[in-house]
C-alpha cells in the first residue's frame, strides 16, 4: 500500500529535483559549456529556471526528507483519545528509527531496529483509515492474549516451546474524580493510575453515574495475530481504537511517541474556511511522554 501522506511527497520532491540536478550535471552543464557558459550582473551562472530552482533547493529538501523520514517526525495530537497524558493541540516529536528504517510512502522495512513495547505510545496508519495518522497506546505485542473484566487486564505473552509465561495482570487504581482542567467534560470523568511494561502513566474512566458505554462495566478477550498488535487509547471510553477495528499492522507502524515540545490552545469554533485558529501558545507541557 501506498500512504499518500507528507513523508510520500517530501520523497517525490527530493527524486524529482535529484534527478532534475544529475542530468544537469551529467549533461545540460556540459552542452551550456559547450555554447558558452552566460553570467548575469552578480557573476552567478544563468540557466533555465527549472535547473535553477532544481539546484536552490534539493539540498534542503534533501536534508529535511532524511531527517523527517529516517529520524523525527512532528505530529501534532487531534483529539482527546489520549488524555490526560496527551491533549488535543499537542505537538510531540515521534521517534522514527525505534520501530525500523522505513521506505517513506511505502512503510516498508528496510533496516529492522526494533519493535513496539507494552506501555509504549505509538503513531500507526489504522486499518479503517490507511491514509490517516493515529495515535495510541500499545497493549497486546503478537501472540498476546487479552482478557478484560471490568478495567482489569490480564496479558498472557506467547511463550517459546511448552513453556508457561506468566500472565501480566494491571489493575487501575483510583486517584481522584477531579481531572485535569483541559479534559473535556472533565466533571464525567475519573481519574486512575496505571502502569505497563516500563511505563507509568494515567488514563480516564467515564464516572459510574455517566450514562453510557463504560469500559469499567465491560468484558471481553482477544488473541493478538502474528505482525500485529492491539492498541487503545488512555481516555479509555472516548477512543476508537483496537477494541472497536480490531489490530494494527507491523507494515502500518510509523514510530514512537518520544516527546512533546509544544501546546497550542485553538479556538472553540471553526473561524475560516471551517477550521479552527490558534489562540493561545505555552511551552509548559514540554516533556518525554511516558
Amino acid at each position: 500500500m501506498i500512504y499518500y501522506d507528507f513523508g510520500f511527497y517530501l520523497l517525490l520532491a527530493t527524486v524529482i529535483t535529484g534527478v532534475v540536478v544529475l542530468i544537469d550535471k551529467l549533461k545540460w552543464r556540459k552542452e551550456r559549456e559547450a555554447k558558452g557558459i552566460e553570467y548575469d550582473e552578480k557573476g552567478n551562472e544563468k540557466m533555465p529556471l527549472l535547473i535553477d530552482i532544481c539546484r536552490s533547493f534539493f539540498p534542503i529538501i534533501l536534508v529535511v526528507f532524511l531527517l523527517r523520514s529516517f529520524l523525527f517526525e512532528p505530529y501534532r495530537i487531534p483529539s482527546g483519545s489520549m488524555n490526560p497524558g496527551l491533549y488535543d493541540g499537542d505537538f510531540i516529536v515521534v521517534n522514527k528509527f525505534s520501530y525500523g528504517i522505513r521506505i517513506p510512502g511505502f512503510n516498508t522495512t528496510i533496516i529492522p531496529t526494533g519493535s513496539p513495547k507494552r506501555g509504549e505510545v505509538a503513531v500507526f496508519h489504522p486499518p479503517h483509515e490507511p491514509q490517516t495518522a493515529y495515535i495510541k497506546r500499545v497493549i497486546g505485542e503478537p501472540g498476546d492474549r487479552l482478557e478484560w473484566n471490568r478495567g482489569v487486564l490480564t496479558i498472557t505473552p506467547k511463550c517459546e516451546g511448552e513453556a508457561a509465561c506468566e500472565p501480566i495482570v494491571i489493575r487501575p487504581e483510583f486517584v481522584s474524580d477531579e481531572v485535569p482542567e483541559l479534559v473535556p467534560q472533565a466533571e464525567v470523568f475519573d481519574l486512575y493510575d496505571e502502569t505497563l511494561g516500563e511505563n507509568s502513566y494515567q488514563v480516564l474512566y467515564l464516572d459510574p453515574r455517566a450514562r453510557a458505554r463504560q469500559s469499567l462495566q465491560q468484558s471481553w478477550s482477544t488473541v493478538v495475530p502474528e505482525d500485529k498488535y492491539f492498541v487503545m487509547g488512555d481516555n479509555r471510553d472516548s477512543s476508537m481504537d483496537s477494541r472497536f477495528w480490531e489490530f494494527v499492522d507491523e507494515d502500518a507502524l510509523i514510530g514512537r511517541a518520544a516527546y512533546k515540545w509544544l501546546f497550542l490552545e485553538f479556538t472553540e469554533e471553526p473561524v475560516i474556511f471551517g477550521k479552527k485558529l490558534p489562540k493561545g501558545v505555552s511551552f509548559g507541557r514540554v516533556g518525554s511522554i511516558q
